[in-house]
């Protein structure tokens, strides 16, 4: 029979027994550790809205700012989404900004996803390249995340204009994603508007702090500082070839004999060419950092039993659960599971899966955790789910509903779990894949006991009556005259 999940290393490639550690997920944390790690929505959906209808989003708001992007403009009010562009020529040494709140009726509950309407945004509105736009919606997020509430700060950055639209209390993005709807605003800080360039501060979104918190995640945040290091770069780049084409028009401008139109020409050109020294020495610096945290992760290489991962109570009042990764050494929590409706301690290895990502893609995973998730209500529903070994995330889930109260039990190669399709509960079967490969006729109590015996499973059948089984196909063996018959 397969063995149970337990606390193993992440480069593990078999499972082993486990059982739950009962403690409150509270008692794990660090005193003083203050690390930006969203907080999603991570159980399996009742409907699934595709990746393209949530870029969507932002892509309509950004549609809309771009017919003209120097124009202040509020898109959207009343929406689930409203984005206020707020542009002025007021306070040339302060910023301008992008807000786009979340109303009560949002309904993202992830940071990929909204993300991704930061992205759509981005890329509607200002002409970024796809990764581009994806690079600065996660420093934009993080950026929002650290200065949380510190109204204070965006007031010595911003301009009035800016300003007045926020509040303390919303200002900024909560890392817990029941707490964005109605009480989210982010900003996202503007330099060029009219340039597909250097539209977004790149600055002001990627300093110390940001940075800091990028580098409290186990990869250190390297992908993401190398993309917008690049974005910085090319920025430079540009900013240097204006400074260049300024100072030739100066040129041809003091020989045409226009004073005033040369002067302001090579105004133009020192301050491009400042723009370009501070991105080449921001760039300097980054990639010297970055390069710094590369070694450090090469030279580190903990060995695999360094890292314990375990279930954790989540909700003891409703009995779920999530899976945690700690620091073996010094018990420093190295990743929490977004999924914290894992139901009941059945958590079993299964390796070999292939899984088709959003983009389509196809990714064989050597480790995942099979485990029933969520709850039937709202966006919700229970059904099985795979979760990788290293972020945790939920992977895959099944196309059928379970019992809340159904049992997870392995056999060979296939896990039995109650199904719920309307009002009434069976018996299935199902692969490593979440397929479903058998379904009894027999109706069962949700909350069912899977017994295996050499001759089949006895079940409790809808009235409280024993069945057996056939293990192949589910069939019913026989009929037990009732658990009271005399």
């Amino acid at each position: 029979m397969r063995k149970r999940f337990c606390v193993l290393a992440l480069c593990a490639a078999v499972a082993v027994r486990l059982a739950a550690i009962e403690v409150d997920e509270q008692e794990l944390r660090v005193p003083g550790s203050d690390v930006i790690q969203f907080e999603n929505y991570g159980g399996p959906y009742a409907v699934i809205e595709s990746a393209e209808a949530i870029v969507g989003i932002g892509t309509a708001l950004g549609q809309e700012v771009a017919t003209d992007v120097t124009a202040a403009a509020t898109v959207q009010p009343g929406a689930k989404y409203t984005l206020v562009h707020a542009v002025g020529a007021q306070a040339q040494d302060r910023l301008d900004a992008d807000i786009l709140l979340l109303n009560e009726t949002a309904g993202v509950d992830h940071i990929r996803n909204l993300r991704r309407i930061v992205a759509g945004y981005l890329s509607a509105a200002y002409g970024y390249a796809w990764d581009d736009a994806e690079t600065l919606a996660t420093f934009v997020t993080v950026y929002n995340a650290v200065y949380r509430g510190q109204l204070a700060v965006f007031g010595e950055k911003y301009k009035d204009s800016v300003m007045q639209y926020l509040s303390e209390a919303d200002v900024g993005l909560s890392t817990k994603w029941q707490d964005w709807a109605g009480h989210t605003q982010l900003v996202i800080p503007l330099n060029d508007v009219t340039s597909t360039d250097a539209a977004v501060d790149t600055t002001t979104i990627s300093d110390e702090n940001v940075v800091e918190a990028l580098r409290e995640e186990a990869d250190k945040g390297i992908a993401e500082r190398e993309a917008l290091a690049d974005i910085k770069e090319r920025e430079a780049t540009d900013a240097a070839e204006k400074a260049q084409t300024a100072q030739q028009e100066a040129a041809q401008q003091r020989k045409d004999g226009d004073t005033a139109g040369a002067a302001q020409s090579a105004r133009e050109s020192t301050a491009q060419q400042q723009i370009a020294d501070r991105k080449t020495a921001e760039v300097k610096n980054d990639r010297q950092g970055i390069a710094k945290d590369k070694e450090t992760i090469a030279t580190a290489a903990p060995g695999s039993e360094r890292f314990l991962t375990g279930l954790f109570v989540a909700d003891a009042a409703k009995g779920l659960y999530r899976l945690v990764t700690v620091d073996g050494d010094t018990g420093a929590i190295i990743r929490r599971s977004p999924v914290t409706q894992i139901r009941g301690t059945a958590v079993y290895g299964v390796s070999g899966v292939t899984v088709t990502q959003e983009d389509g893609t196809r990714v064989t995973f050597p480790e995942l955790y099979l485990a029933v998730c969520g709850v039937n209500g709202g966006k919700s529903a229970v059904k099985l789910c795979l979760l990788d070994t290293e972020r945790l995330e939920l992977q895959k889930q099944s196309e059928e509903t379970l019992a809340e109260g159904t049992s997870l039990v392995p056999y060979n190669d296939v896990f039995f779990a109650v199904v719920q399709q309307g009002k009434e509960c069976f018996a299935a079967a199902f692969d490593k894949n979440l397929t479903m490969t058998q379904k009894s006729a027999l109706a069962v109590k949700p909350t069912t006991p899977f017994n295996i015996t050499d001759r089949g499973i006895l079940v409790t059948d809808a009235d409280g009556n024993p069945r057996l089984l056939d293990l192949r196909d589910l069939s019913t063996l026989w009929t037990s005259a009732g658990l009271d018959a005399k």
